[in-house]
């Protein structure tokens, strides 16, 4: 995406699916989405930068997998049928930080302002 764009943005449903390093706090955890294609991708990354469930970041204890959002810009809304291309701009998607999926629309829980 060109830096200063500003596609709408939206929350992916995701899992939050294990503890990869609880040593430092915040703690980090892998979280992983599926496209429509059924290929699983993963993004690594400290707690307080995804959008829990019930608000509240998840305690070591938790018992995994547990819901979790991860923000995601919308590059075509309504997309094509019930798909959406989104671009997701984070150091743990792709060897530029950047990568772009399509997923099902019931994958998008909302969408924002951007």
């Amino acid at each position: 995406m060109a830096e200063g764009s500003a596609a709408p943005g939206g929350w992916l449903n995701a899992e939050a699916v294990r503890w990869v390093d609880t040593d430092g706090w915040p703690p980090v955890c892998e979280v992983v989405f599926d496209d429509v294609e059924g290929v699983r991708h993963s993004v690594i990354d400290k707690t307080p930068l995804f959008y829990w469930d019930d608000d509240e970041e998840p305690g070591l204890e938790v018992t995994f997998p547990i819901p979790v959002f991860l923000y995601a810009a919308i590059l075509e809304p309504g997309g094509t049928g019930d798909q959406v291309r989104i671009g997701i701009d984070h150091r743990s998607v792709g060897d530029d930080g950047y990568a772009e999926f399509t997923v099902f629309t019931y994958q998008i829980a909302m969408e924002t302002d951007g």
